[in-house]
């Protein structure tokens, strides 16, 4: 029992593993029958690395593709009731405003995609002030609202872009969506 405890203290200490975000998650997105692997990691700029792998071709690297913060700040990885792989970063801990931004990654075109993307955010001073966004890229159509409004039409250029295309640090939301 005890010749175990050194390699596996030696196997959670390796950079690979230090540096992961989360657990990973396995899901067929390509449908080519095998689960790829989508793991999190922490690139220490303040944003993380989508790692996709076992892809039936060469493995995938999101560079900078969600913001990284302390504790209640980790991004997380998902599957939504499609299907499809989510990605949240978000602000659940520090300060008044609080947000999540989920990326919707499909397989499309031959490639991984940022298909949509869902921003909500709320204010922990002001219970008035809070709004989602929830838009399509695939088809340039989506909604926000803001406090009690009804939800009101957006639209965006169309076009989901890559994953490798996709830089947290580039994001923003349009002006329908900004509370």
């Amino acid at each position: 029992m005890r010749r175990f405890a050194l390699p596996a203290l030696m196997l959670a200490t390796t950079p690979a593993l230090a540096d992961m975000v989360g657990q990973p998650l396995a899901t067929d997105l390509n449908g080519d029958r095998r689960a790829e692997v989508f793991t999190l990691q922490h690139n220490g700029d303040g944003s993380a690395d989508l790692s996709i792998t076992d892809t039936g071709g060469r493995g995938i690297l999101a560079q900078d593709i969600a913001w990284i913060g302390g504790p209640g700040q980790e991004p997380e990885l998902g599957l939504a009731p499609n299907g499809s792989v989510t990605l949240t970063s978000k602000n659940d801990s520090v300060g008044r405003n609080r947000w999540f931004l989920t990326l919707t990654i499909a397989w499309r075109d031959n490639a991984y995609r940022v298909a949509g993307y869902t921003y909500t955010w709320y204010d922990t001073l002001d219970l008035a002030a809070y709004g989602v966004c929830d838009i399509n890229l695939l088809t340039g159509r989506g909604t926000a609202r803001i406090g009690d409004a009804a939800a009101q039409p957006v639209t965006v250029p169309r076009g989901a872009p890559a994953v490798t295309d996709w830089k947290e640090a580039a994001f923003r939301l349009p002006p329908a969506c900004q509370g």
